[in-house]
């Protein structure tokens, strides 16, 4: 039910996200969630990202989802909104805290925050109560109002989680995540060290030894495969895009190169992973 809701509205689901264990997914839009009972990881590739109750995650601009782990009391209230009502609502607000977001999606409320996690679920009410209907008068208006407003309270509450980052982190902290938050936005495209290197004004060898250290041992040549990995089984799961075309459009010299690479990497070739997966 969930795959086949009207992409062009914004949606409040709560569920287990159980139709996310199967095999990664790609959502085209703004992804709010929350985590109000149990545990689990979502991946969006070479990232891991662990909910437990009173966690909230946030991807602007869509993302892969795959659900790798959850207990069996996991539940959490989600909001999709498209990205042209969160262009309209966000035009107008501080990009400094967009940014920060994009890099620290993942934000764990606690007991100190309690009033907090209490708003963040009444926001997820209101969205309950306007958006599960169809057949909502001035709709598209009461969307942007409402994402627009949302917006402003959380960068009006929690202000210092969003615009000082530097408190908290080292140097070699925020170097990290922005190179993780680079790769999950390049590498379908971008499949070396050095582009990355370059973004963040520091040295192949610098990323290797600060990846290495904050990502258990990995590479960073390991984190950015891991997710071209990924972006390709999004990409198989679509039975239109020959395996021909899905090495164009992640940048492969041809076909044959992706099959080796993805071969190597699942132990499958794409088209016997297609197969297993119904495609």
């Amino acid at each position: 039910m969930f795959l086949d809701v009207d992409k062009s509205l914004i949606r409040y689901i709560e569920g287990n996200l159980s139709f996310l264990q199967d095999k990664p997914r790609y959502f085209d839009c703004g992804i709010q969630i929350i985590c109000i009972n149990g545990e689990g990881t979502i991946s969006t590739g070479a990232q891991h990202y662990h909910l437990k109750t009173m966690s909230e995650l946030i991807f602007w601009n869509g993302s892969i989802l795959h659900l790798t782990d959850a207990s069996d009391d996991f539940l959490v209230r989600l909001l999709l909104y498209p990205s042209k009502i969160f262009l309209q609502a966000a035009i107008s607000l501080d990009h400094t805290y967009f940014k920060y977001i994009m890099d620290f999606p993942l934000y764990e409320f606690n007991e100190k925050d309690i009033q907090g996690w209490q708003q963040i679920n009444l926001w997820m009410d209101m969205a309950k109560m306007l958006f599960t209907s169809k057949s909502l008068v001035f709709r598209e208006q009461m969307e942007r109002n409402y994402l627009q407003s949302m917006l402003m309270w959380i960068f009006n509450s929690i202000p210092e989680k969003y615009i000082s980052p530097e408190k908290s982190f080292t140097r070699k902290q925020l170097i990290f995540h922005k190179f993780m938050h680079l790769v999950h936005q390049n590498a379908k495209t971008e499949h070396q060290v050095t582009y990355y290197a370059q973004k963040l004004y520091i040295s192949s060898r610098y990323l290797h030894e600060i990846t290495v250290l904050y990502a258990k041992g990995k590479t960073p040549k390991d984190i950015i495969d891991e997710q071209i990995t990924t972006e390709i089984m999004v990409l198989l799961n679509n039975p239109n895009l020959s395996i021909a075309e899905i090495a164009e459009i992640c940048k492969f010299p041809d076909s044959s190169y992706l099959n080796r690479f993805f071969k190597k990497k699942t132990g499958f070739p794409p088209g016997k992973y297609r197969n297993m997966n119904g495609k």
